[in-house]
């Protein structure tokens, strides 16, 4: 009974701040997901109520999870483009995107929040389907991202709001340097992006765009290891 309660208050929250159609959409499919990956993460929580050891939450967000429809739609099409091996998530909250990515085939995961609770949350969401992914290896760093120090085999990086647009340029400047000392590709899954902008600041290409009923919107930027954009031909931002 609590459980619907919460998809009830959900709903509502939806339908306030948005439309009724859209509220609808967004609440069938945070039932299915949680149903289909086994998984508690749709409550959102304000960051007041989380224990923070370091960290300015002026930079951030409450925590909310991205819509299972966009972020599927996201992995679908990356998935297309290159071998799932790393897949890192900025502001991974309860793990929601973590979990769905592994079910996508990534093997190396990992989740940076400077949220005490949510991280332990997440956690255990990814230790509870590691029987069922023996090859998958985790990490979770409670810590703020901009101090988090990036892997040279890091190639994807999710993100969902989870801060404004002076931690995204922090957090790209130390991707630039990483990607300078080892090159490769590198891929962001970017859902209702806000600050797109700073992307392209630093030379990031559109290459996939999913938009549904006006407001649920994600993007794939990719910038290439020579620093050069569609060289490998990959279509500018379709939308579908």
């Amino acid at each position: 009974m609590i459980k619907w309660i919460e998809y009830i208050k959900l709903f509502w929250y939806f339908a306030i701040n948005w439309n009724p159609v859209l509220a609808a959409f967004m609440t069938w499919h945070e039932i299915r997901g949680e149903r289909k990956y086994k998984i508690k993460t749709s409550k959102p929580v304000e960051l007041t109520a989380l224990t923070i050891p370091e960290g300015d939450i002026a930079h951030g967000s409450r925590y909310e999870a991205v819509n299972y429809y966009i972020l599927e739609a996201l992995l679908t099409r990356l998935k297309t483009l290159i071998p799932p091996s790393s897949f890192t998530d900025l502001g991974c909250g309860k793990g929601r995107a973590l979990v769905v990515a592994a079910y996508f085939g990534f093997t190396k995961i990992r989740g940076v929040d400077f949220a005490v609770e949510v991280c332990k949350t997440a956690d255990y969401h990814l230790k509870h389907i590691q029987g069922r992914f023996p090859k998958m290896e985790y990490n979770i760093y409670c810590q703020n991202v901009p101090d988090y120090e990036i892997h040279p085999d890091e190639q994807v990086f999710f993100l969902f709001n989870p801060f404004n647009d002076e931690v995204i340029e922090e957090f790209l400047e130390k991707v630039e340097v990483s990607q300078k000392l080892h090159p490769r590709t590198i891929y962001f899954l970017y859902a209702s992006p806000k600050y797109i902008d700073v992307f392209f600041d630093y030379e990031y290409e559109p290459i996939y765009r999913k938009r549904k009923l006006q407001w649920l919107d994600g993007v794939i930027l990719k910038k290439d290891a020579t620093h050069t954009a569609g060289e490998n031909g990959d279509e500018k931002m379709p939308d579908s």
